[in-house]
């Protein structure tokens, strides 16, 4: 039988050797420091930035007490019909509208478009709230595709104010068109292009005819 060598038994054939604890713990740091090359490379280092949200619309101002009764007035007419010379919820033309309405304010406004936008306060495109009245030329009753064969024909129809409507707010206004009493865009083409300009009638101490 051959000798095993001094001190290596039989016994530890079979006995795998001991490995040190740093060279145990080796593979591990070398799978966190592939792990950690992967995030580098695929760009996982720090979360993507998230974009501050836009911001809301701005509140809408606290109407006065004129305003709010205004308000309650235009509710009645929301759809009428039209009828040329009417004034009342049955029947109802864009300057019809206009008076009517702020006649339960206790504002006494003449009867025609031209007429009250000879009146109020002017006001600019910018600085446009609740209640002022919008006008507008004849440009607005042509059809979309013609505003400007019409300003060349007929070059009094871009001065002649003809239309107006009551601004809501966002751009928003109600009148009374041929369909009955809605709300239109002032940012439309047909209403950007006949604008004339606003009037302010809802002014402090003002509860009298002009």
């Amino acid at each position: 039988m051959q000798d095993c060598p001094i001190g290596f038994h039989s016994a530890d054939r079979a006995r795998p050797p001991r490995l040190s604890r740093q060279v145990s713990q080796r593979p591990w740091r070398l799978v966190l420091a592939g792990l950690a090359a992967a995030c580098l490379l695929m760009g996982c280092a720090a979360p993507p930035r998230v974009p501050p949200a836009a911001p809301g619309p701005p509140p809408r101002p606290r109407l006065t007490p004129q305003e709010t009764t205004l308000e309650q007035a235009m509710r009645d007419f929301y759809g009428s019909p039209y009828r040329s010379g009417g004034a009342s919820p049955t029947g109802v033309d864009c300057s019809g509208l206009v008076l009517a309405v702020f006649q339960r304010v206790g504002l006494a406004l003449p009867r025609t478009a031209a007429q009250q936008f000879e009146t109020g306060e002017p006001v600019p495109l910018e600085g446009l709230r609740f209640g002022d009245v919008v006008f507008f030329n004849r440009l607005c009753q042509t059809k979309k595709a013609d505003p400007y064969l019409a300003g060349i024909f007929n070059p009094l129809a871009a001065q002649e104010i003809c239309h107006n409507g009551i601004y809501l707010g966002d751009g928003r206004f109600l009148h009374a068109s041929v369909r009955g009493v809605q709300v239109a865009s002032l940012h439309a083409d047909l209403w950007r292009r006949s604008y004339m300009g606003a009037r302010r009638f809802l002014l402090p101490g003002r509860l009298s005819s002009p």
